[in-house]
């Protein structure tokens, strides 16, 4: 013990800050690469310890101040981006990193008494930090290097679970949460080993220590398309790492939150159809409807009336009806150009036309856009983003022509949509005829009905629908007050309210033996929907403090 927990313990007094210990190698430290803004711009709410054991504003790269890291000039974009970002918007905390990694170290440099010590300068650092503010989680992510060692889970799970419980007595901190991450999926070394790494080791880590989970790399790119055997995450790869282990973070740090996605489900899917075909109204909007499920179609304006004998398309009155029965009807654009390849006069023609045709159908602006041939550039983005709530720029093509689409495989897709926290965004054109139709359009009912089977986990909603959510969701910040007989909870709110109306989910933790729990907003009732020592309800972050009593 390097030094006595007696006087470590009198440093918390006055805590401002949440404290987020991250260490590992490379992919921890990061080496995305940066933009220029990169090493200029502090990331809002996201605090660093420097070199001198003091506080300053977070700018890239943040392993910056390790005191095991390499040379400065490898120090890249990694989790701690996206971690810190998303730990600061969702909880309304300031967020202190103490980021110590080391890239190439193995586990055994981490483990207590190795001479690399590892373990040590984290705890210098972390301690310091603690100053400052209280220890909220470890994040751990490392493994590739063992990984290409051969190392057996035996050993790593006992070198990782010995190096935890001594971070956690070393640093008061027996309970706090501990997050590992899976190695990127690529095969920069033989795949059945990276599977065995992330599959059986990382598992049996988490069972080994206690309040340990670990957060999923799949689908993350690699840095270096023509260097398949680097192990490193791309820049955006690295971001979105960071995000998923704040989601992962997230519940066991705050007493009061706003769900990833509405009731709290894990994961959220948006049924999206592109080119406005008659189908869609006489096939897809039903089969949907049975379910409870509402979709979103993509309407090419000039296209609509048209009696193609391939692909007959949606009248006007006929995406009036889908709109009024609660379809989404959005912008697919006038005539389905190369938007890349207009001008920008000839751009803003294909935008607006549409807008207006949709809107003098539907009584609705479209708040979505959805890009022909899934093609953009800035100047696309710029313009079709003015206004609206998203615009499709992810999404998984479904149909059996083109995409040869099988059951096994739509099953898959949703289990890893769900398995990731996701959006997972479809994208189907025709059913019987048309681009990638489907030679067996039961599969995708039955699609459906998998779906539905598993709404427990999943948000099925519109694509504006979940678009908003989560841009007002990063876009409030919550001010919770605790007392010993309820909580209040203020939001602040940064959305433009002009585009965004979505109620948001606020999770809240209960003490142990509550009986009845209420709320209230601006004095009316809320449903609170209890679900063991946890509640949800939903709110508006736009309104008045909510009030929570029991």
């Amino acid at each position: 013990m390097i030094l006595a927990l007696a006087a470590f313990a009198t440093l918390q007094a006055g805590a401002d800050y949440d404290v987020y210990l991250l260490i590992g190698q490379s992919n921890c430290a990061g080496r995305g690469p940066m933009i220029s803004s990169d090493t200029t711009d502090v990331i809002p709410g996201v605090y660093l310890l420097n070199n001198k054991g003091k506080v300053e504003e977070a700018i890239a790269p943040l392993n910056r101040y390790s005191n095991i890291r390499k040379d400065m000039k490898v120090q890249g974009i990694g989790l701690g981006l996206g971690f810190g970002d998303k730990m600061h918007r969702w909880t309304n905390r300031k967020v202190l990193l103490v980021q110590n990694a080391r890239g190439g170290s193995s586990v055994r440099s981490w483990t207590p008494g190795a001479a690399d010590g590892y373990a040590d300068s984290a705890i210098v650092r972390a301690r310091q930090a603690l100053r400052f503010g209280r220890l909220k989680a470890i994040v751990w992510h490392q493994g590739e290097t063992d990984t290409q060692m051969g190392m057996t889970t035996g050993e790593y799970v006992e070198r990782f679970a010995k190096l935890i419980a001594y971070l956690r007595e070393n640093l008061n901190a027996p309970d706090v949460p501990v997050v590992v991450g899976e190695i990127g999926q690529w095969e920069w070394t033989p795949m059945r080993d990276i599977n065995r790494f992330n599959d059986t080791t990382l598992v049996e880590v988490c069972k080994a220590v206690p309040n340990c989970s670990k957060v999923s790399s799949d689908r993350l790119p690699r840095r270096f398309r023509d260097k398949p055997r680097d192990p490193h995450f791309s820049r955006q790869a690295g971001i979105e790492l960071g995000e998923r282990y704040a989601r992962e973070v997230l519940p066991k740090v705050s007493s009061a939150y706003i769900a990833p996605y509405r009731d709290n489900k894990r994961a959220a899917i948006s049924f999206t159809y592109d080119d406005g075909l008659m189908e869609h109204y006489t096939m897809v909007a039903p089969e949907l409807e049975k379910r409870g499920f509402r979709g979103t179609f993509w309407v090419i304006g000039n296209m609509v009336g048209v009696n193609d004998t391939v692909s007959p398309r949606l009248t006007w009155d006929k995406v009036r009806e889908m709109h009024e029965r609660g379809h989404e009807m959005s912008s697919h654009s006038w005539s389905h150009p190369h938007l890349t390849r207009l001008s920008k006069d000839s751009l803003l023609r294909e935008i607006l036309m549409n807008d207006s045709a949709i809107e003098r159908a539907t009584g609705a602006v479209p708040r979505t856009f959805c890009y022909p041939y899934n093609e953009s550039n800035d100047l696309v983005l710029k313009l079709t983003r003015n206004g609206r709530v998203g615009t499709r720029t992810h999404q998984v093509g479904h149909g059996q022509q083109n995409n040869k689409t099988t059951p096994d495989k739509l099953s898959a897709w949703l289990r890893d949509v769900i398995d990731q926290g996701e959006w997972g965004v479809t994208m189907t054109h025709g059913i019987t005829r048309g681009y990638d139709k489907w030679y067996h359009p039961e599969v995708l009912w039955n699609f459906y009905d998998e779906v539905k089977a598993r709404e427990d986990s999943l948000w099925v909603a519109t694509f504006a629908e979940v678009a908003a959510y989560r841009t007002e969701r990063d876009n409030t910040l919550l001010k919770v007050s605790c007392g010993h007989r309820g909580m209040t909870v203020k939001a602040k709110y940064y959305a433009d309210k002009r585009l965004f109306h979505e109620l948001q989910t606020l999770v809240f933790t209960l003490p142990d033996n509550v009986g009845d729990v209420r709320a209230t907003q601006g004095g009316k009732p809320l449903t609170v929907i209890r679900q063991g020592n946890t509640a949800r309800l939903n709110f508006e972050p736009w309104g008045k403090k909510v009030k929570i009593k029991w």
